[in-house]
């Protein structure tokens, strides 16, 4: 059963994770005027979705201790009579829009790790592990002389030229489809017009699983 629950957990995790992908995709295409590759944005919308569950979390303890801790009984009695509802607006109110004006401040730093060079990462881990192993194999069978040192010394120079040119060919080449500077108020907006776009995705993806849902309990409903 642990295995399953995970594996929900899982999906779930991820679908939050592509949708919070397209809408900051579009919100920074819109302040930046740029077309983030979505690999740029994984670890942004990851580090996104973690912080707005720890926030969701944190709102719905701080309405459950407003509430004696019968939050959950008092959810489900609004869902059946929503009178109940009118005398606990303000609570709701407060609770509710803190967290979205907290989680849009704290998603907005988010944005910055797009600035992350993944390639160069990446790369500077492989050639160090490379060397790494070269060197446990060198001195596990000895067998390098000195010529093959010069001749590897030539070459590892070699490529970091080679390795400097390419990388000033791409930055020459990126410098006319350079984005905006993402300065903080730039971020804040792109926060803000993300959270709207993530919230009309899980309404209309809310609303298409209503219909559905609706249209399979009328066909079991006319089978049985």
């Amino acid at each position: 059963m642990w295995f399953i629950t995970a594996l929900l957990v899982i999906l779930v995790f991820l679908l939050l994770v592509v949708i919070m992908d397209t809408s900051m995709k579009l919100a920074l295409m819109i302040t930046t005027l740029y077309n983030y590759d979505s690999k740029k944005l994984f670890i942004p919308a990851c580090l996104t979705v973690i912080i707005w569950g720890l926030l969701i979390l944190a709102c719905f303890r701080s309405i459950n201790k407003s509430l004696d801790y019968n939050a959950v009984d008092m959810l489900f009695s609004m869902l059946f009579d929503k009178t109940i509802i009118e005398g606990y607006k303000g609570m709701f109110a407060r609770s509710i829009i803190s967290t979205f004006l907290v989680g849009t401040v704290l998603q907005s730093f988010t944005y910055y790790s797009v600035n992350i060079n993944y390639q160069k990462v990446t790369g500077t881990i492989r050639f160090s592990l490379k060397k790494l192993f070269k060197a446990l194999i060198e001195k596990i069978f000895k067998k390098k002389n000195n010529n093959t040192i010069n001749m590897d010394d030539s070459n590892i120079q070699n490529h970091k030229r080679k390795g400097r040119l390419s990388s000033n060919i791409k930055a020459l080449a990126e410098v006319k489809r350079e984005p905006k500077k993402l300065t903080f108020p730039r971020a804040i907006l792109t926060s803000v017009i993300s959270v709207l776009f993530t919230l009309l995705i899980c309404y209309g993806l809310f609303k298409i699983g209503t219909l559905l849902s609706g249209k399979v309990m009328t066909i079991i409903g006319k089978i049985l």
